[in-house]
């Protein structure tokens, strides 16, 4: 289906599925790393979810993002699965920090890779912070996307800027497309997707202010 561009960069996209509601990040990538272990095994939900002692509609979820799992349903999920747990944490802790964890060295930062949707995405915040503002780096290989559909997080001002690349920004039923030096911002409630449409690298910095009733 053909897009209607406009003289500000801005297109009406084809019309997207409703938006769904996803925790974090970090949800997403503990999600496809069961997902994957439990159809390599090849067991079925209901295996897993009555061995882990959980519902067949939490683990679907879970395996989605859409819901956040606790530490000890997800170590029996990782003994059900024969995954190591520290394969399954070992890139959403942060290594030893100094100066009252006021200071994280380069390097040191946690990395989540979602190799499936080509996105390698940074945790910048030092553990001191009192988390009101979270900062993260952004990696996003050429056709890399969060996916067709649109998607929501918790409510947050979030504000991004690119770095190098370009990214192909979809805010509700409007498609933004944006290059290197543009920044932009809009609420985590607010049902969005985006990709890299570029054939080079694209790095985006954003900043999440959490907000609070």
């Amino acid at each position: 289906m053909a897009r209607k561009s406009t003289q500000d960069g801005i297109e009406n996209p084809p019309p997207s599925p409703p938006a769904q509601r996803i925790n974090t990040f970090i949800d997403i990538w503990l999600g496809e790393q069961l997902r994957h272990r439990r159809k390599q095994s090849g067991k079925s939900l209901k295996a897993v979810a009555n061995a882990a002692g959980i519902s067949v509609s939490l683990l679907s979820q879970a395996e989605r993002g859409l819901r956040s799992l606790s530490l000890r349903t997800l170590s029996a999920l990782a003994l059900e699965l024969e995954l190591p747990m520290e394969q399954l944490i070992r890139n959403t802790q942060l290594h030893d920090s100094e100066a009252g964890s006021t200071v994280v060295r380069a390097g040191q930062h946690p990395l989540i890779d979602v190799q499936k949707r080509r996105i390698h995405k940074e945790n910048l915040t030092p553990p001191a912070a009192p988390g009101g503002v979270e900062m993260y780096r952004v990696v996003i290989e050429p056709e890399g996307s969060t996916g067709d559909g649109l998607f929501t997080t918790q409510q947050s001002e979030q504000v991004g800027y690119i770095v190098e690349g370009q990214l192909e920004l979809v805010i509700e039923d409007r498609l933004l497309l944006l290059q290197t030096g543009d920044s932009f911002c809009y609420d985590g409630a607010t049902p969005r997707r985006w990709r890299n449409p570029g054939k080079s690298f694209t790095t985006v910095i954003w900043a999440i202010a959490r907000k609070t009733s």
